[in-house]
């Protein structure tokens, strides 16, 4: 099942369904470098990136465990290479998606790529272009290097002198800092330029525009909803309020000339997979991406 699941995504890739031209020229434009981050005196390199990244993924995965569906899996590994392929960073970091196994509603990016999306979150989606929106807004994070960001901003590496330091009790330290600081939240600024984000990306993969902000719809009228409120509780911790996302990115949406139902939903085929039916056929292209957007994102 899983070598089916890459043949897909390949196949998917190859007849045309990602567009990682048209988000070049979206994302060149917004100024921070992609290679290396600098904290205090000294920069993380795109080796030690990844060497976090992995520690605290490991910490994350400690906490909820990985799912043991491996076609659900595969498919969300399938949809977040799409998106992935719309980041600059795609040719260096190795972007990986897993399901994390709780009814709790939430999703996590690490350094280096490590991204994944909860049970509970993917219950509440209905389409592939909402699930597409939330892995690319993750992949946004890792884009963006918020994490690696606030570490610095958080002063977490006084002791360390370069990144040489960076082992043994003091990586697992900073992994289990950078671990809390995942799940208690990054700044807000840095949730809606994942949100702005996000939305380019999918859009420039081919999907709807508006999966993102349908999703977060969802999640505001999931506040009213007393059964699923509590596992709406550490999302609510750690992003900006719904309503608050919602008119952010219904502004980017308009800033950028985006058409909301333009692209493709693939409704049925999500349902297949994550409604716990037969795996999918092998994926067809989808239609062309999305016109291009004109303006960078503003969160």
């Amino acid at each position: 099942m899983r070598r089916a699941l890459k043949v897909t995504a390949a196949a998917v890739l190859a007849a045309g369904f990602a567009s990682p031209l048209v988000a070049q020229g979206i994302v060149g434009r917004l100024g921070r470098a992609a290679r290396g981050a600098a904290v205090g005196s000294f920069s993380i390199g795109l080796d030690k990136e990844r060497e976090i990244g992995r520690n605290v993924a490991a910490t994350v995965a400690g906490r909820w465990p990985v799912s043991g569906n491996e076609a659900l899996n595969g498919y969300v590994n399938m949809v977040g290479t799409v998106v992935a392929q719309q980041s600059p960073r795609n040719t260096e970091v190795p972007f990986r998606f897993a399901v994390l196994d709780t009814d709790e509603v939430n999703a996590f990016a690490t350094p280096g790529g490590y991204i994944f999306v909860t049970r509970g979150a993917l219950e509440m989606m209905e389409s592939e272009a909402e699930l597409a929106g939330v892995l690319a807004h993750e992949v946004a994070h890792v884009d963006r290097k918020h994490v690696l960001e606030s570490m610095r901003k958080g002063n977490m590496l006084n002791s360390a002198r370069s990144e040489a330091d960076l082992n043994g009790v003091l990586m697992d330290a900073l992994a289990g800092q950078l671990t809390s600081l995942i799940f208690t939240g990054l700044a807000k600024p840095d949730e809606l330029e994942s949100d702005s984000l996000g939305m380019l990306y999918a859009a420039a993969a081919g999907y709807r525009a508006d999966g993102l902000l349908s999703f977060v719809r969802k999640l505001q009228s999931g506040e009213s909803n007393e059964g699923r409120r509590r596992f709406l509780f550490d999302l609510k911790a750690t992003h900006p309020a719904p309503a608050e996302r919602i008119v952010a990115l219904e502004r980017q949406s308009a800033a950028a000339s985006l058409n909301g139902g333009a692209g493709q939903l693939l409704a049925d085929r999500f349902r297949r997979y994550v409604g716990g039916g037969q795996p999918a056929a092998p994926a067809q292209p989808a239609a062309r991406p999305a016109a291009r957007p004109r303006s960078r994102p503003r969160p």
